[in-house]
């Protein structure tokens, strides 16, 4: 009986407080609302949108492909390519030798007997319109280049 009633008076002490400041008391009984206050953010849209690697591979006859991220990163959830954005995200580990032999071992793993030369890791937005993945639309942010040059 004491604890409904101290609890009642309380919850009326934050509606009383609440009518009187005109905002919401915090830690409370009565959270505070969070207001979408991001531009372009989920809240504010309601289209998810997210910053996704793509790879284009480069080979010594001039020729580019395109290779998926799997190609450098292990299947599985989002771990990986959370590592991934750290270390690649701009252009400071490329006077990281290992950090580029690691890369080219990779590329050359997935395309055996070709000379490659360099990878451009796109990073772009990737917005969701729907749940299909063929309605993925892409917005380029920056290209981060590298030259394999003779990382070994």
């Amino acid at each position: 009986m004491i604890f409904a009633v101290t609890f009642l008076w309380i919850a009326l002490l934050q509606y009383v407080f609440l009518g009187i400041a005109r905002g919401e008391p915090y830690p409370a009984l009565i959270l505070p609302g969070f207001p979408a206050n991001c531009p372009g953010c989920l809240l504010e849209t309601g289209v998810p949108k997210a910053k996704e690697p793509g790879l284009v591979v480069r080979f010594a006859d001039g020729h580019a492909e395109s290779a998926p991220i799997e190609t450098i990163l292990p299947p599985g959830p989002s771990v990986p390519l959370i590592a991934f954005s750290t270390a690649y995200d701009n252009d400071t580990f490329g006077s990281d030798p290992e950090a580029i032999a690691w890369l080219r071992s990779k590329i050359t793993a997935r395309f055996p007997g070709r000379e490659v030369v360099g990878l451009d890791i796109v990073w772009r937005t990737a917005i969701y319109e729907a749940a299909e993945p063929s309605r993925v639309e892409y917005a380029p942010l920056r290209t981060v280049s590298i030259d394999f040059g003779n990382a070994t």
